[in-house]
């Protein structure tokens, strides 16, 4: 019995308890933790530290819904996003054609080197969508809700059936029927090439509702070119109380995932549950914004600060200060033993779409990101101060390389007075040393003759860089081409 006492002062002293006993022998303890001050009569908790910890619990899993719903919140603000800015509806069927900076601008971590050909249908709506691809090198993707590839368009033609959960697929048509999980997909394409051709390609893509199969209309290729003075919608996940309503729109919209049983309870505690109309408390609604403010900056920590323990295999060499964006992730999120957490917290966090292309391991095929967010001292990129990059020579992209930036805020390309946000191994005048390394610096004003190498940052405004390299070589997988981390030098 002696030394059960002991245990228990022993582990009260060790937790910063302290025990008071009274006349009738009976004790009272605070315990201070990582929640506030747990008080206990004898072993039972107080009802005033169970209504802390009844708090704390909720508070906890909004926060922790926050990172799960990462990679389904991309697409909840990038279709809206695509109807506002496109003058669309979830009706229509439609490809958005966006290039340059003001073309990519609304949409995360989109780089101006590449133009982009994106569709997106919410399948509940318009039924299930025929795509039609012609001869060509046509590469690209088919993602459900979650940034899932359900079907990568790897430069053969064909035609394909997007088919919703529960929708009816005819039994006399001739193609590939593309089941999805979830009624909101994304198709996203790129023709690779230059000149006419790949013009021609980029537009040679025909989508169209089955319903409209007996007489197809012509596709729709819409290009973004927003005016002077339009109204941007952004694909970048809302800070406020629109963020849990997006959530629950997919709720409503989308077939509950087997996975994620254990999550719908939680949102069920906090006022979101399928079937029901989304109407917090005053309490509920308190709560769920202060677990926002949480998430978001956990969100932030998971996806801009990567650990080993964590992420293995996604911090480049030793102490490189360059991160890969795609947090070694596998698109196909669900492994045989477990179905990955972090990295789609992560990869969700900060960027659109995700393909086998982007995570391939086959040298000089497919593309790599590299994601630099802090200085060689461990501070943030601040838009105030100028700052030093070098890419050293012959670096590992059998195609080409690019450095883009971006704003931490909304993880979209910077915005500045000169309307670049990279530079790139196929930028006209840019500077090299006479060992084929390059500088380049980010600051509110270039270095004298270094304007071509520059690219101009904000006061006030903090930013990060993705270094991109298409077709990535064997020394970038065997972590052999040097990489240095940014300098700050004024």
């Amino acid at each position: 019995m002696k030394k059960i006492v002991m245990c228990t002062v022993a582990g009260a002293t060790l937790f910063g308890a302290t025990p008071q006993a009274d006349a009738w022998g009976s004790k009272t303890r605070t315990e201070k933790t990582y929640v506030g001050k747990l008080e206990y009569q004898d072993q039972t908790i107080t009802k005033e530290t169970a209504e802390l910890l009844h708090r704390q619990i909720l508070l906890q899993r909004a926060s922790q819904l926050v990172t799960w719903a990462m990679p389904m919140m991309n697409f909840e603000t990038l279709y809206p996003a695509m109807l506002s800015n496109q003058k669309m509806t979830e009706n229509d069927v439609f490809f958005s054609l966006c290039d340059g900076n003001d073309g990519v601008y609304p949409y995360m971590t989109a780089n101006v080197t590449t133009p982009y050909t994106i569709a997106m249908s919410d399948l509940s709506k318009t039924g299930p969508v025929v795509v039609e691809i012609p001869p060509g090198e046509i590469f690209g993707v088919i993602d459900d809700a979650w940034m899932q590839p359900i079907k990568e368009i790897d430069g053969k033609p064909g035609k394909l059936l997007l088919v919703g959960p529960g929708q009816d697929v005819p039994k006399n048509f001739k193609g590939e029927v593309i089941q999805s999980d979830t009624f909101l997909v994304l198709y996203f394409y790129r023709a690779l090439g230059t000149g006419d051709e790949a013009a021609k390609l980029r537009t040679a893509v025909k989508a169209f509702r089955l319903s409209d199969a007996a007489k197809p209309p012509k596709t729709n290729f819409v290009r973004y070119q927003p005016k002077p003075g339009d109204k941007v919608a952004l694909n970048t996940q809302p800070r406020d109380m629109s963020f849990w309503k997006l959530v629950n729109d997919y709720v409503q919209r989308e077939p509950m995932a087997e996975r994620d049983r254990f999550f719908y309870a939680w949102l069920k505690d906090l006022g979101i549950e399928k079937g029901k109309p989304f109407k917090p408390t005053a309490d509920q609604a308190a709560i769920l914004q202060q677990g926002l403010d949480v998430g978001m900056a956990m969100s932030q920590a998971i996806s801009f600060n990567k650990t080993r323990e964590m992420f293995p295999t996604s911090l480049y060499a030793k102490d490189s200060g360059w991160e890969d964006a795609m947090a070694g992730m596998n698109p196909k999120i669900d492994m045989e033993t477990y179905s990955e957490f972090n990295e789609r917290a992560s990869y969700g966090f900060e960027a659109t779409t995700t393909s086998a292309g982007m995570v391939s391991r086959v040298a000089g095929k497919g593309s790599a990101y590299l994601g630099a967010y802090y200085d060689a001292d461990g501070n943030a990129l601040r838009g105030g101060s100028t700052y030093k990059m070098t890419i050293g020579p012959n670096p590992p992209a059998a195609n080409f390389w690019s450095i883009t930036v971006y704003d931490i805020e909304n993880r979209l390309i910077i915005r500045n007075e000169t309307k670049r946000s990279d530079r790139s191994s196929r930028t006209e005048g840019l500077i090299k040393n006479t060992d084929g390394s390059v500088d380049l610096y980010f600051g509110p004003e270039a270095p004298e003759g270094k304007d071509s190498n520059w690219i101009q940052t904000n006061k006030g405004e903090s930013f990060f860089v993705y270094l991109r390299l298409y077709g990535p070589e064997q020394a970038y997988f065997d972590q052999t081409f040097p990489m240095h981390k940014i300098e700050k030098i004024k």
